[in-house]
């Protein structure tokens, strides 16, 4: 029998599994992250990575306010999004070596200075359209490189306390947890920027962050997880090599697949700004984005509570289908009240589809690979933020709003074709597999008799 481990020192406490969590109730999950980190964790792990969803939409909004130029702030918010996908893995493999703490501290400083650059460096092109915009890409760059990689890290420790402990149910708890907490994010982190860039100008936004920045990314360094009074986990069995070979071969599909839904939301924003200088209204944009963020939110909330099974290729399949299809509306919007409800339905199934396709990065991830694989998710997502904020800017300025949104159709389309290819891929080396090893069993059997 083993006997429970020591406290870890500068622990916070401790806690036991209740039965209930092993039952697999939504309310029992809460409770156990609850418990075993507190609910100031849960809710800073929230508000510390706002920044990395306002940073690209109150750079794509100043930009575009002051100059007027869809293309140029396409390109700065693209820049942002772009530095902040390379810097998460670099960043993660940071943290191993030299602690998450440190990380942290030194982004929490070093963004605030990046973001007063990129206020400045903004305002000195509106003045002086004349000069170049070198200096203004940098900054955007250099404020994307600092920004603090809060859900990664997060994922991270997740993942380190999940793997040590003998219950595996923390795992699954822990990151529907933090999908729901990326899905909160995208609609504070719009709302906030909406909110402030209406009430205090254009680069309220930016300035927003600051705080962020101080108080939520500096909480998140210090809190600590608190460590249970049960059973370490035994060193994990290695999986057949075969199997192994094979999930390896499936689980970079998922994260391309989040790139498609990057590219989905950042073509979003870039089009809804063409779509509001058309009435000079472009300081709206982060409420309209917040619309799609709510309705995520809700469908995220609905589909984590009622414990739907969300990580299969046939979920993948059917939400990437829905998707298509109420991309469409959005495309051919005849007011802004059609626009707004479009808006809705559309976030409604990009929550469920965040949901599903974290839902397959983890259960197709062997277990050694699970850090890289969910920091890669984080980092694609990103990825094609950036480049949806870009291609939706070219579109927007060269062929206008309605051609810029079809961007987003085609970005679902994209994700509804890997959908396709997973199942496929799936279908033949498990699946099919599977049935070929029973066929086998219920032939020797008979042979045997």
């Amino acid at each position: 029998m083993r006997t429970p481990p020591a406290t870890a020192p500068g622990s916070t406490g401790s806690f036991r599994f209740p039965p209930a969590a092993r039952a697999g109730t939504a309310w029992a999950r809460l409770r156990v992250l609850a418990r075993l980190v507190g609910l100031g964790y849960l809710g800073v792990t929230v508000f510390a990575r706002l920044p990395v969803a306002m940073l690209p939409l109150g750079t794509l909004v100043m930009i575009a306010s002051w100059t007027r130029q869809v293309l140029l702030a396409g390109y700065a918010a693209g820049a942002v999004a772009l530095a902040l996908a390379v810097s998460v893995p670099l960043y993660g493999m940071l943290a191993r070596r030299v602690g998450q703490r440190v990380v942290l501290l030194f982004c929490s400083a070093a963004n605030t200075a990046a973001l007063l650059w990129l206020i400045h460096e903004a305002d000195r092109v509106q003045r002086h359209p004349e000069i170049g915009i070198g200096l203004l890409l940098a900054a955007c760059a250099v404020t994307g490189a600092t920004c603090a990689p809060v859900a990664a890290l997060a994922r991270i420790r997740w993942a380190g306390e999940s793997q040590r402990l003998a219950d595996r149910s923390l795992l699954n708890s822990s990151l529907a947890f933090e999908s729901v907490a990326d899905v909160l994010a995208l609609l504070l982190g719009a709302a906030v920027t909406g909110l402030s860039c209406v009430i205090g100008g254009p680069h309220t936004g930016l300035l927003m962050v600051v705080p962020v920045n101080v108080v939520g990314v500096l909480a998140f360094a210090f809190f600590r997880l608190r460590h249970a009074l049960g059973p370490t986990s035994p060193p994990p069995e290695p999986e057949a090599a075969a199997e192994d070979a094979a999930r390896r071969s499936l689980m970079w599909l998922p994260v391309v697949g989040m790139g498609a839904l990057g590219l989905l939301l950042g073509s979003m924003q870039s089009s809804l700004v063409s779509y509001t200088m058309n009435f000079d209204a472009v300081q709206y944009v982060g409420l309209l984005y917040a619309v799609l963020g709510g309705s995520s939110l809700v469908s995220a909330v609905i589909v984590v509570g009622l414990r739907a099974r969300t990580n299969t290729w046939g979920a993948w399949l059917l939400w990437a289908c829905l998707l298509t299809l109420v991309g469409m509306p959005v495309s051919m919007p005849t007011g802004d009240a059609t626009l707004a409800l479009s808006l809705v339905v559309e976030g409604a199934v990009v929550g469920v589809a965040l949901i599903v396709t974290d839902s397959v990065v983890m259960s197709i991830a062997p277990v050694r690979c699970l850090d890289l694989v969910l920091t890669s998710a984080l980092a694609s997502l990103l990825a094609g933020n950036a480049l949806g904020l870009a291609w939706g800017a070219v579109l927007g300025d060269s062929l206008g709003y309605n051609s810029a949104l079809m961007l987003p159709v085609l970005s679902a389309g994209a994700y509804l074709l890997l959908a396709h290819l997973y199942g496929y891929l799936w279908r033949q080396r498990f699946e099919r597999r599977e049935t070929d090893a029973r066929l086998a069993r219920h032939l020797a059997r008979r042979d045997g008799r």
